[in-house]
């Protein structure tokens, strides 16, 4: 999880999911309470509080007891998973005092002041500027495209929606079918798309003198002639213009909620741009993914293109839900594809940069799922494995049905008729002198170590 994005968390609370993620990491069923003192380098009083406070979190959300701690040791009586983490995330967010400023921001397009927090939440003077201080030094409250993208990450992060009036809401699901409609969005996420939709067409009714500068620009990226029907705009009360639906369409690219095929134009700002792209990424594709038709490398180039465009904005927040990725299953399994992208990272940046270099994961893997939606990845990277048993037909018939369901995701085949020519791999219960490839023995059913190596073997094949 993202640093900022642990600021609508408050500091016990983050400290205890901390504490879970760092147990979950660990195979072990019992800990020593000094362990965890030292990793955190808190007291022994405040990692015991926190457990306790975690085990009660977790009775009142699932039912039932996480944990007893006894002499120093804690013991796991039940198992958790990544789920149960992501709903304590949830519920301490919901519980957190910035998470409910940032709403109040929303709902009202204005900061509450803190008479009106005392009145309805209880909070006193100074509770209430602390909160609005760390909000704002978390998001430019002024800025309406700040708004708009940090409560997008931040809601859509923990899964949850700001409670907008219902006209907000009426009018935010109508926008979304006449996008649908129109070809701009497919209903895939529609509730994603739909959280967007509603922080931005408040935000514009809210905001309109502060919105209205920007809107009537055309400094975004996408042109459009359409405009958001007359009906929701009148009803908005919202410009009746294409320049509104331009900058939602926007908002939509930079978060790659778009429609690969929408019917948009690109702005005199944002063509030139692209064009450069192009012509650096499409040579990368055809030099070192063999397999890639000229058709193939312009429409990926084109994608590609686009999709670093949206790293020309200079909204942070459009970047921060991608971080911590990792790419090493690529790096394994399709290395010339891995490499042909990282290749084109350095390019896309020169002479200056586009995309930060902490980013550099994230966008090799978003690269890389373009790829994989227009080519046939499994002619790349391919490995053969000749299947020899000696057995019945049956015993290669359950070998090849076990490795297909284990690995043929990694553009691996199988043949049990061969020659001494054919393979990349020889795997049977007998060595053989006519064979030159590697061999794999499995004497006996494999064992999770046969497995490994087996997977091993092929890693490094690909990689030659």
């Amino acid at each position: 999880m993202s640093s900022i994005l642990n600021e609508f968390i408050n500091k016990n609370d983050a400290l205890k999911l901390k504490l879970l993620s760092t147990l979950l990491e660990n195979k072990q069923t019992t800990f020593e309470l000094r362990d965890l003192t030292n990793q955190f380098k808190v007291s022994d009083y405040l990692i015991r509080e926190s457990l306790d406070s975690l085990n009660n979190d977790i009775s009142v959300l699932f039912g039932f007891n996480w944990i007893e701690l006894k002499r120093g040791i804690i013991y796991q009586t039940m198992t958790l998973t990544r789920y149960h983490l992501y709903q304590l995330s949830r519920y301490f967010f919901e519980l957190s005092p910035i998470k409910l400023l940032l709403e109040q921001r929303l709902i009202s397009g204005k900061m509450p002041n803190y008479n009106y927090m005392e009145s309805e939440y209880g909070w006193n003077t100074s509770y209430f500027f602390i909160q609005k201080n760390t909000l704002s030094t978390l998001i430019d409250l002024d800025s309406p495209e700040a708004v708009i993208s940090a409560a997008f990450v931040i809601f859509n992060h923990y899964d949850t929606t700001p409670a907008f009036d219902h006209y907000i809401k009426t009018a935010s699901q109508e926008v979304k079918q006449f996008l649908i409609s129109q070809g701009y969005i497919n209903a895939h996420g529609a509730d994603k798309k739909r959280l967007l939709i509603s922080i931005f067409l408040n935000e514009l009714t809210h905001n309109q003198k502060i919105c209205s500068p920007i809107v009537q620009q055309e400094d975004q990226h996408i042109h459009v002639d359409d405009k958001i029907p007359n009906a929701i705009s009148q009803h908005l009360a919202i410009p009746e213009d294409n320049f509104v639906l331009s900058h939602l369409l926007s908002a939509l690219n930079i978060f790659d909620l778009l429609e690969v095929s929408a019917p948009i134009a690109f702005t005199d700002y944002a063509q030139p741009i692209l064009e450069r792209l192009s012509t650096i990424i499409m040579p990368k594709l055809r030099e070192h993914i063999l397999s890639c038709t000229p058709q193939d490398a312009e429409k990926i180039s084109q994608a590609a293109a686009r999709y670093c465009l949206k790293f020309t904005t200079n909204n942070q927040w459009a970047l921060i839900s991608q971080e911590n990725i990792s790419t090493q299953y690529f790096q394994d399994i399709y290395p010339s594809i891995y490499y042909s992208v990282e290749t084109m990272f350095p390019a896309i940046n020169s002479p200056e940069e586009i995309i930060p270099a902490t980013y550099l994961n994230a966008f090799i893997l978003n690269i890389i799922s373009i790829i994989f939606y227009y080519i046939d990845i499994t002619k790349i990277d391919n490995i053969t494995i000749i299947v020899n048993f000696a057995g019945s037909p049956f015993t290669n018939h359950m070998i090849e049905a076990m490795l297909k369901d284990h690995i043929s995701h990694a553009s691996v085949k199988f043949i049990t008729e061969w020659s001494s020519e054919e393979g990349d791999i020889y795997l049977s219960d007998t060595p053989s002198d006519r064979i030159a490839t590697p061999q794999v023995i499995w004497k006996k059913p494999p064992t999770i170590s046969d497995w490994q190596a087996l997977a091993e073997l092929i890693i490094r094949l690909k990689k030659k």
